[in-house]
């Protein structure tokens, strides 16, 4: 489909009651870059795609029942920076320097959440990876001071069920 222009979000698909829009985020340098609403059934959802933090995003947001939002941890990320560079690891030192651009912290992704109004907030693609359950908090921290709604931490095989209708998540 054609990239959307900025505040643009046309139907990129629809069938079956299920209507898909389309809109930019911006992942710079990587364009373009799309986030996408989904609408079916009187319930709705967002899921980012990877970007900075969006105005674009938090009004496509509005209201929807489920933010389903990647997030990168600067603080965990600039430990990790300087882990590399203190290890001499060039690549993965600039790539580290580099990806808290063009990615939002989980704080931005909860102020968005808050601004737009939305039901529940859901992080996936969380970088860096938490493989220790005790980075979840570090991960987390200031989220529940920017958003007033339930946060989930996706992790592989999570799932979220919106029944259709006015039922809860």
């Amino acid at each position: 489909f054609p990239v959307p222009a900025e505040g643009e979000a046309p139907v990129v698909y629809a069938a079956n009651g299920l209507e898909v829009r389309a809109f930019v985020v911006d992942h710079a340098p990587v364009e373009p870059a799309v986030g996408y609403r989904f609408d079916y059934g009187g319930r709705s959802v967002v899921v980012s795609g990877d970007t900075a933090k969006s105005t674009n995003l938090e009004a496509r947001a509005k209201g929807v029942d489920l933010l389903v939002h990647e997030a990168l941890s600067p603080e965990l990320v600039g430990r990790l920076h300087a882990a590399a560079r203190d290890a001499g690891r060039a690549n993965l030192a600039k790539i580290t320097a580099d990806i808290p651009d063009y990615h939002t912290s989980p704080v931005e992704a909860a102020q968005i959440a808050q601004a737009a109004g939305v039901g529940h907030l859901l992080f996936y693609h969380v970088v860096p990876p938490l493989p220790v359950p005790g980075l979840d908090q570090v991960f987390l921290s200031g989220v529940s001071k920017a958003y007033d709604g339930e946060v989930t931490l996706g992790r592989d095989g999570t799932l979220v069920s919106l029944p259709s209708g006015s039922d809860g998540i």
